[in-house]
């Protein structure tokens, strides 16, 4: 897994890191790309867990629930698979886990 930090001026909307996330995979117009939110849910020990980032909704929600955690730091891991033509169908073939 390799890790990228972003920096933004204002806080970005879940459409600006879906884009830049498919900008820096280079994943065309049919490549899946998911996004996970990572938050630290744990009392005094850490631990993490993985939230749905596929909405505007659980976007928010997310950013809400890392604003009341010990680190406020935005931790978004990015899954993007290459579309891969072949006969008979269409393979999706894993690019890169990413966290940015």
């Amino acid at each position: 897994m390799k890790d990228v930090t972003r920096m933004f001026e204002v806080a970005p909307c879940l459409h600006e890191i879906v884009e830049c996330a498919r900008s820096h995979f280079s994943c065309g117009v049919d490549d899946e790309i998911s996004l996970k939110g990572r938050v630290d849910c744990g009392k005094g020990r850490v631990t993490y867990a993985l939230v749905d980032l596929k909405t505007d909704v659980e976007w928010d929600q997310f950013k809400r629930l890392v604003e009341q955690t010990s680190v406020p730091y935005l931790d978004v891991v990015v899954t993007s698979r290459k579309t891969a033509g072949r006969e008979g169908g269409r393979e999706l073939v894993p690019q890169l886990w990413v966290h940015i």
